[in-house]
């Protein structure tokens, strides 16, 4: 017989069925290795037709394997897991042509791994999964075991030519993970192998992608570290254990040691996509614009390139084409290039209709160009269609992000069953379109269905006192656990004596009256302001953040006459100012905010959170100075450019070449606050005004 199928399992009564569908026609004959199901995986494996091998399970994944090796009759097998198949679009005739031919001993086939249910959440790779049965091929690891030739004991000793196959893979899935604790399983295996060999990297390696899929992306990060300092340069996984470390340092806000690691090894590895792609990533959370620009050019580059990046590393969906487009749309954008930002997300979504980023930066870049809502809904539609309803909710998210809300609302209509998330979005439109009452009773809705309850009650709540009724007013709301913190607001908006603010809510009150202005509900901010004198204080900033610029001028000009204001304060009138091209005015306010910052900073030497964030915030009052600075030497040599011929060393314009090159490294350096399309439309709103 010439094709064996050989498949390991345990309690695989979901995905069996699935996985043996998929290769009928192909193999001569169907293996699989039981480790000790309850279930009915024996049952479904033996309908269609498969000889079950029994193996007593001892917490080792290469002696099961082997063990099916052993009962192979066939000259070829191809190994597959329970939760894999064999993609529609494989040739089998092809296939089975080919081993007939065959000069080789082994193949690779491409995996495809699906870790999240959004576009392009998946990870490709190539492994040697089909050989000859007859060669002494063995495996070795009690887990993620190896295939090697007998008595070699190299890892990946064994390497072949592609084949064709693709197999899809959706064990990585959260809710697959969650469902059979196959990551408590392979911790506990990966730390009983550790005790014996503490220092052996490829299971440090697999221990941090295990805590990964914990979401323990901390502790990840140390046993990457551990991994990569006794890593062979040789391994074949070591490149993926770069990738992946990178990938928790930034999960874990550490973008600079990342992009530290990363510069060492972006010339090593100059033709992965993903590894300058998380470099670009880096460097732009670092505000190193120029330089996150060329990382991604080097992604293109390396997604271009001749030959699967697949048959040499483990690759992310678009790492070398749509995601890195979308991070060059980025790029482009802080550098104030909108029109090439804008042809970058356009194509991003033109290669990958259905991923949010690029549809989000494209829809964006197409409001501040001054499209219309229609327009955008239209444009959005044309690539990504309007028939399945998850399509639906993606267009809607979108365009809710970008402030379209009646653009937005026949679309959230027609999406069907929405999530809990999607319910607070499609609130969120509703809100922002006037419909308060209905927003209410789809919060309440996804409340009731189990969806987050803080979130989902405080955009309720919210609702209720905008339409001047009480939390909970609503028919068949009373009985809603309704929180302490916002019981108390409830009491306070409606009057009642002794409902007082309790220092540990001052906090949540902070984050409460951020939502009130995200959703746009400005009365509602006016009134909740005066719940504590901390809001009252921050409101001007708090406006300022979620794009009231000209209210928050207002009240930030008025303060000005009565205090000296907080460096957060003098840094957002800077901004203000600055874009107004006033660049002597907010000079004189970023240098206050760089005075105040240091101060405070001295002050609070033993606070390490508040020193922290005051030197921050003194480094962007710098820029802005930098920026003020940069400008005013621009406006002072712009009338002699005209006035009279170059001088020496091409003066001035020379000189104003470099100014404005300085001055497109600052702007990129990430000082100003960066609005949506949301908060672009809230500009030219008074504090005084409705909402």
């Amino acid at each position: 017989m010439l094709l064996g199928i050989h498949v390991l399992a345990c309690n695989e009564e979901d995905v069996l069925d699935r996985c043996l569908r998929s290769v009928q026609g192909l193999a001569d004959e169907l293996v699989v290795t039981d480790t000790g199901s309850s279930d009915r995986t024996v049952e479904i494996a033996t309908s269609y037709g498969a000889r079950v091998v029994r193996h007593t399970w001892t917490d080792d994944f290469a002696a099961a394997r082997n063990e099916g090796l052993d009962a192979a009759r066939t000259i070829w097998v191809l190994v597959l897991d329970a939760d894999e198949q064999l993609a529609a679009r494989v040739g089998r005739a092809e296939i089975r042509e080919l081993l007939r031919k065959s000069d080789s001993d082994a193949y690779r086939v491409a995996v495809l791994s699906q870790y999240g249910n959004g576009e392009g959440e998946s990870l490709t790779h190539e492994a040697v999964r089909l050989f000859r049965a007859d060669c002494g091929f063995r495996y070795t690891g009690v887990i993620h075991e190896q295939l090697v030739l007998p008595r070699s004991g190299v890892m990946a000793g064994v390497d072949g030519r592609p084949c064709g196959l693709t197999l899809l893979h959706d064990g990585y899935l959260p809710e697959a993970i969650a469902r059979k604790g196959k990551a408590q399983r392979n911790l506990r295996l990966i730390e009983k192998v550790l005790r014996q060999t503490p220092d052996d990297a490829f299971h440090l390696y697999n221990k941090g992608v295990t805590l990964c899929q914990l979401n323990k992306p901390e502790d990840a990060c140390g046993a990457f570290a551990l991994a990569y300092l006794v890593v062979p340069a040789g391994a074949p996984y070591r490149p993926t254990l770069v990738r992946d470390w990178a990938k928790a340092l930034l999960a874990e806000g550490r973008a600079d040691e990342a992009a530290a690691m990363l510069y060492r090894e972006v010339d090593r590895y100059g033709d992965y996509p993903d590894v300058q792609l998380l470099y670009g990533d880096c460097l732009m959370r670092q505000h190193r614009v120029v330089d996150a620009r060329s990382a991604y050019e080097a992604a293109l580059e390396a997604g271009r390139a001749a030959g699967s990046a697949a048959a040499r590393y483990v690759v992310e969906a678009g790492a070398g084409s749509y995601r890195a487009r979308c991070g060059l749309a980025q790029a482009e954008s802080a550098l104030g290039r909108a029109d090439s930002a804008q042809r970058l997300f356009e194509a991003a979504a033109g290669e990958a209709p259905r991923y949010a980023p690029a549809l989000a930066g494209w829809a964006d870049s197409l409001q501040a160009a001054g499209k219309s809502d229609e327009a955008i809904r239209a444009a959005m539609a044309s690539i990504v269609g309007l028939e399945a309803p998850e399509d639906l909710a993606l267009q809607a998210r979108v365009l809710g992000g970008i402030g379209a809300y009646a653009a937005a609302l026949p679309l959230w209509r027609e999406a069907g069953p929405l999530t809990p998330e999607d319910a607070r979005a499609y609130a969120a439109c509703l809100i922002g379109a006037g419909y308060l009452r209905e927003a209410r009773a789809v919060l309440m809705a996804a409340w009731a269905a189990g969806g987050p309850a803080e979130e989902l009650s405080a955009d309720a709540a919210l609702c209720s006192w905008s339409l001047g009724e009480r939390a909970g007013g609503a028919e068949g709301e009373a009985d809603y656990p309704w929180s302490e913190m916002l019981l108390t607001v409830d009491q306070w908006l409606a009057g009642t004596e002794g409902a007082a603010v309790e220092p540990a809510f001052v906090e949540q009150l902070m984050r409460l009256l951020n939502r009130v202005l995200e959703l746009g509900l400005l009365p509602l901010g006016r009134r909740m302001k005066q719940l504590h004198n901390l809001l009252e204080e921050r409101y001007a900033y708090t406006l300022y953040r979620n794009g009231y610029t000209h209210a928050a001028a207002g009240l930030l000009l008025q303060a000005m006459a009565q205090r000296q204001l907080t460096q957060e304060e003098l840094r957002c009138l800077g901004e203000i100012l600055y874009g107004k091209q006033l660049y002597g005015e907010a000079l004189a306010l970023f240098e206050q905010a760089i005075e105040v910052a240091a101060a405070t900073v001295t002050a609070a030497a033993a606070d390490v959170e508040t020193s922290a964030s005051s030197e921050q915030l003194q480094v962007g009052a710098r820029l802005g100075a930098a920026a003020c600075s940069l400008s005013l030497a621009m406006e002072a040599l712009l009338p002699w450019v005209d006035a009279q011929p170059a001088l020496g060393d091409g003066w001035p314009n020379a000189d104003l070449e470099h100014i404005q090159s300085a001055l497109i490294r600052v702007h990129g350096a990430g000082w100003r606050t960066p609005f949506t399309g949301a908060q672009r439309r809230r500009a030219h709103v008074f504090e005084e005004e409705e909402s």
